[in-house]
Order: structure tokens, then sequence, then C-alpha cells
């Protein structure tokens, strides 16, 4: 017997299949570039840890707090972070902050570190340590922008900072997807940094770096009549945006300058120029240098010529503390995790505090111009 032939499939069936196949083809495409870009990402955030933690630990610890649970951002270099005890600001006045700052941080990305804070938080008052648009030399604008960059997550933002701070499309490359600069990392990779795959690591510290050892440096003179001297050029420039920008976005912005030993006038005449310009748009400039309630030893409470040991550290975060609390109304009312939290580093803070003894530095042991920690871990 015969077998009877299949009939062919109509058209109208044979353009369903290919429609089906081709949306298969489709969705299996998506699926592989959504996972490559997955691994490529979770590559790129720990292969970037493996050195110069120190410097890229701001990001994600701050990524990984609650989301709007911190009342205070603060921004700046390492005059930021070696100055203003986190913990300690919290366990004396309620506050809690995190300070955004890197070793050097360049003027032109402070906006930006502002526009990222915000996503996740809803600060009362940001905080700007100035010190940077006194006297970073033009020089260093660019070299610290991967510093900031590094730790900061995949973003429109980032981007657009990056395209501010370098001019050449290779650097604008290389710190959006820093793995082209760390791919060569693996071979010292070590399991302490396959936390950061989703670039979210809470610092025990809460962004607080303390410091023990002990040098003594020279107090400055501070004359009573300055003749302001101008910003360099891209101080200037990037400062104006800061500012324009806050006053665009309706923002609580306090600029701080922290003390620290310097050679000659031009840090005080500069300072001048500053303060003329914050308070040309209705901010307040806290030149801590002057505050003669601010009882420093500079032969203690300083461990080089630009940044205050632990000691040290707790006057300054007292006197921003009482100065703050007199020009600021700040809610502190927050949730029973959150207060929990803060009071567990508040206490952790303390007791670690308690037991640290000084380390003296003889005088020309160290260079007093470097921050020991601001490079590799």
């Amino acid at each position: 017997m015969q077998k009877k032939s299949e009939a062919p499939e109509a058209p109208e069936v044979r353009k369903e299949n290919g429609i089906g196949k081709s949306i298969g083809r489709l969705v299996r495409a998506v699926v592989f570039l959504a996972l490559a870009l997955f691994l490529i990402i979770c590559s790129n955030n720990v292969l970037r840890q493996v050195k110069y933690r120190l410097q890229k630990g701001a990001f994600p610890s701050f990524y990984a707090q609650e989301k709007n649970s911190i009342d205070i951002v603060t921004i700046g270099s390492s005059a930021d972070y070696r100055y203003i005890d986190t913990p300690m600001l919290y366990e004396l006045f309620g506050y809690t902050s995190y300070n955004l700052a890197t070793a050097q941080q360049p003027t032109s990305v402070t906006r930006f570190i502002m526009n990222e804070a915000e996503k996740s938080q809803s600060p009362s008052l940001f905080i700007v340590e100035a010190r940077e648009f006194v006297h970073l030399p033009e020089s260093k604008q660019e070299t610290a922008v991967y510093c900031v960059s590094d730790s900061m997550d995949l973003s429109l933002n980032k981007w657009l900072m990056l395209c501010r701070g370098y001019a050449s499309w290779e650097d604008r490359l290389n710190g959006f997807f820093d793995i082209t600069k760390y791919h060569g990392f693996w071979h010292d990779m070590k399991g302490k940094t396959l936390p950061y795959w989703n670039n979210r690591v809470k610092d025990e510290k809460l962004s607080w770096k303390n410091n023990t050892k002990v040098a003594a440096i020279n107090k400055p003179e501070l004359p009573s009549k300055l003749d302001p001297l101008p910003l360099i050029e891209p101080n200037e420039k990037a400062l104006i945006e800061l500012l324009e920008d806050c006053r665009k976005k309706n923002r609580e912005v306090l600029f701080i300058l922290t003390p620290c030993e310097y050679k000659s006038d031009i840090f005080p005449r500069r300072a001048e120029t500053l303060r003329t310009m914050v308070e040309s748009y209705g901010y307040k400039l806290y030149d801590m240098i002057r505050d003669e309630n601010l009882d420093l030893d500079y032969s203690y409470d300083f461990y080089n010529r630009s940044h205050t040991n632990m000691w040290g550290a707790e006057k300054v975060t007292r006197a921003l503390g009482e100065y703050i609390k007199r020009e600021y109304n700040i809610d502190t009312q927050h949730s029973d995790a959150v207060k929990a939290a803060w009071d567990e580093a508040a206490l952790r803070n303390r007791e670690e505090a308690n037991s640290l003894g000084a380390d003296f530095i003889a005088e020309g042991d160290e260079n007093p111009e470097i921050d020991e920690e601001d490079g590799e871990e």
C-alpha cells in the first residue's frame, strides 16, 4: 500500500515557525550577552580591589549602607578621612556620616560624587573638605581621578565624571572599564577580594581611617590681614561648576579647611578667595585653621604636616560636630536597625581608641608630605 505524502506546510505556518526560531535565537543571544556582561562586571569589581584597596573601598561600603540612612556625606582628599571620625561623630552628636574621600581627590569630581551619593541617600548636609581647591597643583588634576572612578558602579554619572577629568578617549575608557587596567592582577588575587563581586562590602570603621603615629609639626602663622590670591584656573573652574550645580539642586553644603602646616602665605591667601566665592553663593566656609577654640597640639596631634592622628582627629571631629549643631538643623531619626548598627560601630571604635598607644616618629624618619596609606595597602 502506497504511503501518502505529507501535505506541505501552509505559508502562514512556515512564517510563524520562522518568527519563533528568530525570537528563540534573539532570546538566547540576549541571555548570553547579559551573562557575559554580568561576569565582566563581577571580574571588574574583584580585580580592581587586588591592590590599593584602601583607596577603592569608599564606594563599595557606601553602596552597602541602608537606603536613606546617612545624614551627612563628606567629600575630599585624605584631609577628610584622616580628620573626621565618623563613628565618633555619631557617638557625640547622633549624626550618621560617611567620608567619600580619596587621596589627592581632584576638584573636578566633587559634584559627580554628590550625584552618586544621592542615588541611594538623601543627606541633609554635604561637607566638602576644600583643601585641594586651594593648593592641588594642575599637574595632579588627572592622575587621581582613577582613585575615585575605580570604586564606582558603571553608570552615566561615572562616564561623565571621566569625560570631565580626562581629555583622552583611551583614559576615559580605561577608567570606565577598569578590567582593561587590572586584567593582569589575576595572579595576585586573594580570597579577600571575592566579596567585592557586586561592589557592596560594608566597612566596620564606616569610612574612618585612624592613625596612631605622632610627629611634631610647625603651627601655621596666621596674619591678621591677607591679600586674596586667585585659585589656579582648573580649581576655580571646578569650584564654580560645583557651586552652580549645588545651588541649582538646592543642596545644603558646608565647605571646610582642616588644619595643616604650610610654609608660605599662598595657602591662606587662596583660602580667602575660596571664602569669598563660597559665600557669594550663600554657603559657609569653616576655616578650622583659624578656629581659636580648636585647641590642637601641633607637637602631638599630627603624624605628618598634612594629617592629624587619631587624637587630633578627635578634636577636629568634636569641633566640626559643634559647628554643625550650631549652624544646621539635621534630623537624626533613624530605624532601630540603623541605630543598632551605628551604636555597635561607635562602641567598637571607642574600645579600639582606648586600647591604642602613640607611636612617636623621630624627626626625619618619614616624608611629611606623604600619607603612607595613600598608596598600596
